[in-house]
């Protein structure tokens, strides 16, 4: 895959004081180094007077505080000769008339505007509308700002762990949105050096531990007791570690059932493209896999609830895994780890990671299993 890379184009004055622009319509910004922290002053479009004003910035912060500097120099007192920044609207039209010239799925989409809707929601109000928020009031103050408001009030640690690793998400969702730049080079996007400077909350990592005995338990009873899609549903889950797009997605076509186990073949097609593209296998039990077989639609689909990409059942499957007990963030999504675990307790982590299609060991190791010691809960996969 080809990386993507900026065309910089830099200018320095008589005074080597150094400016420079992201995109042949860009303004010029200057870049400078206050207290360890690295700062940028919008500069506007003409370059010999974005020099001059980089040197005039350059000689007040040897003599002036930078906050004093900054009150100088504001962004805004450049808003005549820039082009305007985008609105979220905007930003969010821009994406969706280019996903498919820049191989954006669905679901990164999806998560770009839900991300960054919400991200803006917290600090200015839940019921604001939000599609004419001027991107440009984002800055170090707003994004400390929402960690603020999202940290508040929250006492106990691990709950205090778990909401900054949702703030890091959603962070790395919004500057992963921009990382497109060309897509938006008619607008002024100096809001996106703040952005990209925004800090991680460290020391957050976490391993995977596997539920109760109980609960794994109660999960394979559900699975059993089930019937139509949601047997499907939760056996191509527990059984074979299937993500949620790939069981919505799974035919007929994609089984091998001629060795010792069922083998799923997770291969792209005009519908569906695996995540991050990466094509894959996982194999399990050949009695699990005759009884999905055998409930397959007439159109190869082994789920048959086609409609609004079988939300209706998918919703109904995790109001019964939270009725047995499941208090986890996504509990279809344990069900995978559970079935990581498993393989990785009676194989190896190195056939967990393949089975599940992790890039990384590591990932598989981390967050996708834990050890199963009692025979009793292997056995369980014993169909």
């Amino acid at each position: 895959m080809k990386s993507h890379t900026t065309r910089y184009e830099f200018a320095t004055s008589s005074r080597k004081t150094k400016i420079y622009k992201r995109y042949e319509k860009g303004g010029w910004t200057f870049k400078t180094v206050v207290d360890k922290k690295v700062r940028y002053f919008p500069l506007g479009l003409d370059r010999d007077e974005a020099l001059k004003m980089a040197d005039t910035i350059r000689g007040h912060l040897m003599l002036y505080p930078f906050d004093e500097v900054l009150k100088m120099f504001n962004k805004k007192a450049f808003a005549k000769i820039k082009p305007p920044a985008p609105t979220f609207g905007q930003c969010l039209s821009i994406l969706e008339k280019n996903q498919r010239a820049v191989g954006l799925r669905d679901s990164s989409l999806k998560g770009y505007k839900d991300s960054l809707g919400g991200f803006i929601r917290k600090v200015v109000g839940k019921k604001k509308p939000v599609d004419n928020f001027d991107m440009s009031r984002i800055d170090d103050d707003f994004i400390l700002k929402y960690k603020h408001i999202c940290l508040e009030g929250i006492a106990d640690e691990s709950k205090l762990a778990s909401r900054k690793r949702t703030i890091n998400s959603r962070i790395r969702q919004i500057k992963a949105m921009f990382s497109r730049e060309k897509l938006f080079k008619e607008f002024d996007m100096a809001f996106v050096e703040d952005l990209r400077d925004a800090e991680f909350f460290t020391g957050l990592k976490t391993n995977y531990k596997l539920p109760s005995e109980d609960l794994i338990k109660s999960t394979f009873e559900l699975w059993e007791d089930s019937t139509g899609d949601l047997r499907t549903l939760l056996g191509l889950a527990l059984h074979f570690g299937m993500r949620r797009n790939e069981i919505f997605h799974a035919r007929k076509p994609w089984f091998q059932m001629d060795g010792d186990k069922a083998r799923i073949n997770i291969t792209s097609d005009l519908s569906f493209r695996p995540k991050g593209g990466h094509e894959g296998f996982t194999l399990g039990s050949k009695t699990v896999a005759a009884d999905i077989l055998n409930k397959a639609s007439d159109d190869g689909y082994l789920i048959s609830e086609r409609a609004d990409s079988g939300r209706p059942l998918f919703d109904a499957a995790l109001d019964k895994l939270r009725a047995i007990g499941w208090d986890r963030a996504s509990p279809l999504h344990e069900l995978r780890k559970l079935f990581g675990s498993y393989i990785a307790s009676t194989e190896s982590i190195y056939i967990a990671q393949k089975f599940l299609r992790h890039a990384d060991a590591s990932t598989t190791n981390d967050s996708y299993s834990d050890a199963i010691i009692e025979g009793d809960i292997k056995n369980l996969w014993v169909a």
